[in-house]
């Protein structure tokens, strides 16, 4: 670093921060301004005073380090640039001139693709070419320059090592400084194709999603709105977790939702759903010979069926036999008028408005109805007068009836009949009604469990899981509660009759930890998206949900995108664990059975680290616990902010944390139904510990009984390796677990 440089660097920091604080003083002062200049516009000025406190908020989220890297880049025949790239851009109010570049622009893709020497960048005007001739990376806390240091092409650098080194609960946040090469040509990527990113366990999946949200936003802010995005993630706990990353890169608005959320939106009303994880924990607690058993497997098989391609092509079927039985099987006649034949009017529904939900169709078909009646005005209406008076006739030729008794029948007569001439002479739509109002009225689940009752069992050659499947289902659905795998079908149903309340603006979902989602789940979102519009990430090797959910990317594109709009890559290195914790990872799931093995990429870790990891033999439980006291103290006093003690199941998590709180009162036990998550010392299950990191993980019994050598047990203890970023402990009591020998 030289000297003279980098005071220059100084005194530019020095002048970008007088420039910032200029722009909020000016920000402050337009706001008195608006207050006095648009008082009695209350619109306009709370729209002036929304862009005025964003831009000031903006600023002082950036003031404590306005950038993080420098581009020198020059187009031919012009001069040099000095670009400074920061979280977000800020102009000089005077000058219109850039201050600090937004990351996300066009120009900024330089520092994370381009070298030294010749390059290019892709703008809204073509392709710009020029040279690079200085990549510099800065070290800025609180407005104080700490050193700088030039770089060529983005690898390990050193920005990357220091970001490293935080803490779990601070380098979520910090990933748009680091960027590497592969994780930017998918946060970069076009958005018009489906993109499936396979990424081994820290590859930074989670944070690439929202910084490609937040990319997707600034670069086509005149097209979208934050809420024309979706995130679909596994939990609400998975949800907080990640919650304060988008406003940190100036993000609001985006939709995020669990599968589970998602379907109260698109219902409109509150469903009894089952913990998804109850399945899974079944399964967990099963020896691995029992799975081959009708019991388990079949639970397996019914899962698995459920959330496949083939369980909606019958549910398909279904709704083709609802639809040819959807409308009451008759003409639709006023007063011995034909309007419309039944075969009319069942072509339009079942036909003409294919592409729509049955409720809509209703709507369609009742403006040709109505056109209908228009044309024939004259002839209804003289129908029904006609009629009246036959029936005034001969009520008057009854001799029974007294001259009151008339007067009265008369007055009732005419009643009758005047409200339908009424509608009729006032164009009043209403009059359709009386036909279609014989449409049975049932909701989602009332079809679903008549699906369920009288349609699947004959479409299922396993006679077994059918009939497990009906009994089961239908045991749930009386009892008003829904399986995970049923809400797939659930939406599908509801979004094919009624449509769905979900806005019709999005424009492209992001499904994280995708391999725990099936091919009739990504089938529903695909149906309400209404395009491939969408970036998939996951993990094969951490399918503790493979009984429904993806086990090959290459099946499951060929099934989801045949047409071939579908992009697929993949993330190797991890920036997560250190090589030792990651070798180990490596290490277990290489003993997956080889036809498990060939759709499973291993990580690469790029953080040193010695001593990562401690195994070893304890006597019992307790003094498993006795050593997990004495490694939380030591974690913490070497200020580890985040410590977790992962047990295979919830039940060992109950009894871990009934024996810790003894010794340390400051615990929590992390299960299904929490929505919020906070750093400390966590209890977790094995398999609610994905999509987590923690700085010191400890494995709490990982012996040969619980878990054993099966293709569940292997990604369960994976994921529970690869959650630890620093320090890593396996404790034990009698043999080791086979997976670690």
């Amino acid at each position: 670093m030289d000297e003279k440089e980098f005071l220059r660097e100084k005194e530019k920091l020095k002048q970008v921060v007088q420039k910032l604080n200029n722009e909020e003083k000016e920000l402050e002062e337009n706001s008195a301004k608006t207050d006095n200049n648009y008082e009695k516009d209350s619109y306009v000025k709370a729209h002036i005073e929304y862009l005025n406190n964003k831009k000031l908020s903006d600023l002082k989220k950036i003031k404590p380090k306005p950038y993080f890297a420098r581009i020198d880049f020059q187009v031919k025949n012009e001069s040099k640039e000095e670009l400074y790239i920061g979280k977000i851009s800020v102009l000089d109010s005077q000058t219109q001139n850039p201050i600090v570049i937004d990351w996300r622009a066009p120009i900024s893709n330089l520092y994370y693709d381009g070298r030294i020497g010749k390059s290019s960048y892709k703008s809204p005007e073509g392709i710009i070419e020029g040279e690079i001739s200085l990549k510099r990376q800065y070290f800025i806390e609180n407005q104080i320059l700490q050193k700088y240091s030039d770089i060529d092409l983005k690898t390990n650098d050193d920005l990357l090592q220091v970001a490293l080194e935080e803490k779990a609960d601070d380098r979520l946040k910090n990933i748009v400084a680091t960027i590497q090469v592969e994780q930017n040509n998918i946060i970069r990527a076009d958005m018009n194709k489906a993109l499936i990113v396979q990424g081994v366990a820290g590859s930074g999946k989670t944070t690439i999603a929202l910084h490609r949200i937040a990319y997707l936003i600034y670069n086509c802010e005149k097209e979208f709105d934050p809420e024309n995005f979706m995130i679909i993630a596994p939990t609400k706990f998975f949800l907080n977790y990640i919650s304060n990353v988008l406003p940190d890169l100036g993000v609001e608005n985006v939709k995020q939702y669990t599968f589970e959320d998602l379907a109260y939106e698109i219902i409109g009303k509150k469903l009894k759903i089952s913990d998804s994880n109850e399945k899974l924990v079944t399964i967990v607690n099963k020896e691995f010979d029992e799975i081959n058993n009708g019991d388990i497997q079949t639970i397996i098989n019914e899962a698995k069926f459920k959330s496949s391609i083939e369980f909606k092509k019958v549910v398909d079927g279904f709704l083709n036999e609802v639809e040819d039985n959807y409308l009451p099987a008759k003409d639709f006649i006023i007063e011995n008028v034909r309007i419309m034949r039944y075969e009319n009017i069942k072509k339009l529904f079942t036909q003409e408005y294919k592409e729509l939900d049955f409720q809509r169709r209703i709507g369609e078909v009742k403006k040709h109805v109505f056109s209908k009646i228009r044309n024939n005005k004259d002839t209804i209406v003289n129908a029904i007068t006609k009629k009246r008076s036959l029936k005034i006739n001969r009520m008057l030729q009854d001799n029974t009836l007294t001259e009151e008794e008339k007067r009265t029948k008369r007055i009732e007569i005419f009643e009758e009949t005047e409200d339908l001439l009424k509608k009729i002479d006032k164009d009043d739509i209403r009059v359709v009604d009386i036909y279609f109002n014989e449409i049975e009225k049932k909701d989602c689940i009332e079809y679903y469990k008549e699906f369920i009752e009288n349609y699947i069992y004959n479409k299922i050659d396993n006679k077994i899981l059918a009939e497990y499947l009906v009994n089961n289902t239908l045991k749930n659905l009386n009892k008003n509660e829904i399986a995970f795998e049923d809400l797939a079908p659930i939406i599908y149903i509801h979004y094919k009759i009624f449509g769905t309340k979900v806005k019709k603006n999005l424009r492209h979902v992001i499904v994280d930890e995708a391999q725990d989602y099936g091919e009739f789940q990504f089938s529903v979102l695909k149906t309400i998206l209404k395009s491939n519009s969408m970036t998939i990430l996951g993990d094969i090797a951490q399918g503790v949900h493979s009984y429904r959910g993806i086990e090959n990317w290459k099946k499951f594109i060929e099934i989801e995108f045949p047409e071939g709009d579908a992009i697929y890559t993949t993330l190797e290195k991890t920036y997560r664990t250190t090589k030792e914790i990651m070798y180990k990872a490596n290490e277990v799931i290489d003993k997956l059975p080889d036809f498990e093995k060939k759709f499973i990429t291993k990580g690469q870790p790029v953080i040193d680290g010695k001593d990562s990891i401690h195994i070893k033999k304890l006597a019992s439980e307790d003094e498993i616990i006795q050593n997990c006291i004495e490694k939380i103290n030591e974690y913490t006093q070497s200020g580890f902010k985040s410590i977790a003690i992962i047990g295979k199941d919830i039940n060992e998590c109950y009894n871990i944390k009934k024996k810790i709180q003894k010794y340390n009162k400051n615990v929590k036990l992390i299960q299904s139904k929490d929505s919020e998550y906070h750093a400390g010392i966590s209890i977790v299950p094995s398999y609610l510990a994905k999509g987590l990191e923690f700085d010191s993980v400890i494995l709490f019994n990982v012996n040969s009984e619980k878990y054993q050598n099966n293709v569940l047990d292997i990604k369960l203890l994976y994921v529970a390796i690869t959650r630890a970023m620093s320090k890593l402990d396996i404790f034990y009591t009698n043999e080791i677990s086979k997976i670690l020998e």
